[in-house]
């Protein structure tokens, strides 16, 4: 006994038309479907990572060049200071790639004293910062009418 097998016709009909993938001239195409060749970065890019700030505090000395002096630093995303303050971008760390909306590490090296103006630095020994950044001379005058944890932090900090 023969046995036939049955006809399975397809749900679908193929065919076979490519004729709008076809190219006259493929050189022309592969030519036309190139990058373009790498824009030159502008100019105005390579200044705005080269520090020009200068910051000199009153208290130790400390001299360095900084990228921006203010309250939003544009490079750290997010960021808002509560008075202006020197900032400089981190460097140990690469620079974010430029098509990328990424905030940068940074370094808030200082600020000038709320009562007498001074520039001075973050460091211990050199600033107190309860509100505003104070030197430590105008920080200790001002700490009488801080409330009592200030008051003893200021005293730990002028005793260490």
């Amino acid at each position: 006994m023969i046995v036939e097998e049955p006809q399975y016709e397809p749900e679908y009909e193929y065919v076979d038309d490519f004729s709008d993938l076809k190219v006259e001239n493929e050189e022309e195409e592969i030519a036309r479907l190139q990058l373009p060749p790498p824009v030159p970065q502008d100019i105005r890019d390579d200044k705005e990572r080269i520090a020009t700030i200068e910051f000199k505090c009153s208290g130790c000395d400390m001299q360095e060049l900084v990228h921006y002096f203010g309250q939003k630093p544009p490079f750290a995303i997010g960021v808002k200071f509560r008075e202006d303050t020197y900032v400089m971008r981190d460097p140990f760390q690469a620079p974010p790639q430029r098509w990328k909306l990424k905030p940068e590490f940074y370094v808030a090296i200082g600020a000038h004293c709320a009562m007498c103006n001074k520039v001075v630095c973050k460091d211990t020994s050199c600033s107190i910062y309860y509100t505003k950044t104070y030197c430590l001379q105008c920080g200790f005058a001002k700490s009488k009418s801080w409330p009592v944890e200030a008051q003893t932090k200021l005293r730990k900090q002028l005793t260490d």
